[in-house]
């Protein structure tokens, strides 16, 4: 009977030392899990966040040009953006912009901006774990972070215009979209806001001016292409100034001969 209670002890130990075994094994796990996780948290969750950023800029730049430009080729005319004003002699005194044709595309522009970020709602972006440790070898490998984008509010559309220096009494104008949208791009236990602007030019129209006979750079040399050669400019000389100089200059001479003279009787 002894025999058989210390076998019944023993058969029955084994189980238990296996069940604590198995619990030990569980809660290593549990604590290198959580390690794991602060690991990522702490040092990977900021480059992948970077990555993100940039990854969901570069898609909705794209998506959003694509677009625009898309509606920007049925167009057919943008001569009617800009109504010029001439004056008597029939040349461009200024220009302004048509209200009706400008408010016209930016709204078509602005529903065509607002159903691509819909769109792009919709795609998934995966970026791999190991780009976020900056190393070239590792950049492929590791599991995929799913990277999302969310529109946060409307978008901002405006038609605006540039003008820059293009030659001598010539402006060139540039009539360009200027698209203004904050996203929210979420990755997995974080989100932050983004802005994405982009411009997409519509036109560029060409003012030219009255280009003189003659003019110089910012060095006073002569410029221009016409093989004319500048007249010689001097100074305007005034006669008057010289005569009363020269007669004050007469009028003190036998003075100053007199002193000399005066000077030279005094000495013993």
């Amino acid at each position: 009977m002894i025999r058989k209670a210390r076998w019944h002890s023993q058969r029955s130990s084994r189980p238990r030392s296996r069940r604590r075994l198995w619990l030990v094994g569980f809660l290593v796990f549990l604590i290198i899990l959580f390690q794991g996780f602060a690991y990522v948290d702490r040092n990977l969750k900021p480059p992948i966040m970077n990555l993100a950023k940039i990854r969901i800029k570069q898609v909705a730049t794209e998506a959003i040009n694509e677009a625009i430009t898309a509606q920007v080729a049925q167009q057919q005319d943008f001569d009617k953006l800009v109504n010029w004003k001439m004056d008597t002699s029939g040349k461009v005194s200024g220009f302004m912009m048509n209200y009706a044709e400008q408010m016209k595309i930016t709204s078509n522009t602005f529903k065509v901006v607002q159903a691509t970020l819909n769109d792009v709602n919709q795609l998934s972006e995966h970026i791999p774990v190991g780009m976020a440790l900056g190393s070239p070898v590792l950049a492929s490998f590791g599991p995929k972070i799913p990277v999302r984008i969310e529109p946060q509010g409307a978008a901002k559309v405006e038609l605006s215009t540039r003008q820059r220096d293009a030659g001598i009494n010539m402006i060139l104008v540039e009539v360009y979209i200027d698209v203004n949208v904050d996203v929210a791009v979420v990755i997995p236990f974080d989100m932050e806001n983004e802005h994405v602007e982009t411009e997409i030019p519509l036109s560029y129209l060409l003012v030219v001016g009255d280009v003189p006979m003659y003019y110089y750079n910012a060095k006073g040399e002569p410029v221009g292409g016409n093989g004319a050669e500048a007249p010689n400019i001097s100074i305007p000389f005034d006669s008057k100034s010289t005569s009363t100089n020269d007669t004050n200059a007469t009028t003190q001479q036998p003075g100053t001969s007199s002193m000399q003279d005066q000077n030279s009787e005094i000495q013993p």
